[in-house]
């Protein structure tokens, strides 16, 4: 075989060497791909991070989050979102040799759950259904469950729970938990609710013996949920207040207490009454001779006026008053 012949073959090689290697880095472009590895949502102000991964060795990474680019520690990028929006999305590009390859993921953005909060009235009726609801920030919306003192966890459809306090009952502990379902994440909400009761046990305390001018106080309680408002009254005699102090100024057989108790909030009243006797520890000026009278009661006895302004008023009511609800 001569020259010529050698040289033809190898060129024949030559040119098939090169085109081999040609439809190789035509296929490694081809096969050159990325993917972007991390949770499918992120959370308004939780941090967060996606991954950038790829086959190729040796090759850059560039990452953008809606179309804003953003510097990560080489395939990584860590961000925190600082306000909601629907979505976002990242971007990633691999650049090898002479060749590139990119890929976006859409992350879904949740915001809360946060400012949860229980809605419903201030206090409760025995035996009547009370309604109270459960409000949180969510983005997307939340599930909400619930529980009542000590029993069970309860949930249903919606943030309504519907409550019936016992007459025993003194308040009922109402806990709302708020969870995202996508996120996982969760709050609470705490409420202790009084349920309204009384009055009861209304009571006059008080001596049960009082002496002419003396001065004497009473005082009228009641076990009450919320606080009762007081009207004390002697005979016809009406005061505000829990409080009456009484001073007899001429012999009687007995006076009489009464006290109205109201519950401020259902309206309700319990009344309580007391039988104080009177009693002389020593003679009344009236029955003292000249000689023992004070000038007070000689001038008073001087005065005809003066004696009957004195039969005429029997007693002295005054009141120490107290703040109503």
């Amino acid at each position: 075989m001569d020259n010529t012949v050698i040289s033809k073959m190898c060129g024949g090689n030559l040119i098939h060497l090169k085109r081999l290697m040609l439809l190789l880095l035509l296929a490694e472009a081809a096969t050159l791909s990325c993917s972007i590895v991390g949770a499918p949502y992120v959370t308004v102000g939780v941090p967060s991070s996606v991954e950038c991964v790829s086959d190729c060795r040796g090759c850059s990474f560039s990452l953008s989050l809606d179309g804003q680019s953003a510097r990560g520690q080489g395939s990584v990028l860590a961000f925190t979102v600082d306000r909601w929006t629907e979505a976002l999305t990242v971007t990633c590009t691999v650049d090898g040799d002479g060749t590139n390859a990119t890929t976006t993921k859409r992350l879904q953005v949740l915001a809360g759950p946060a400012n949860v909060s229980i809605a419903g009235p201030e206090l409760m009726h025995p035996s009547v259904s009370h309604a109270y609801s459960c409000h949180a920030y969510c983005r997307p919306a939340c599930s909400y469950s619930w529980r009542m003192d000590d029993g069970p966890w309860m949930s249903g459809e919606g943030n309504v729970i519907s409550v019936t306090p016992r007459e025993a009952d003194d308040s009922k502990l109402l806990i709302c938990k708020a969870t995202s379902g996508v996120s996982g994440l969760f709050i609470f909400a705490t409420r202790n609710i009084g349920v309204i009761s009384g009055p009861q046990q209304v009571q006059i305390h008080g001596p049960d013996v009082i002496e002419i001018a003396k001065n004497y106080e009473f005082s009228c309680a009641a076990e009450c949920r919320p606080a009762c408002r007081y009207v004390s009254s002697v005979d016809s005699r009406s005061v505000r207040g829990s409080v009456i102090r009484i001073s007899v100024d001429r012999p009687l057989a007995s006076v009489t207490l009464r006290c109205e108790a109201q519950n401020t909030a259902s309206k309700r009243t319990a009344t309580a009454v007391k039988t104080v006797q009177i009693t002389q520890s020593d003679r009344s000026p009236a029955d003292r001779s000249p000689a023992d009278r004070s000038p007070a009661d000689r001038s008073r006895a001087a005065r005809p006026e003066g004696a009957s302004a004195a039969l005429l008023l029997a007693f002295v009511v005054s009141a120490a008053f107290v703040s109503q609800v």
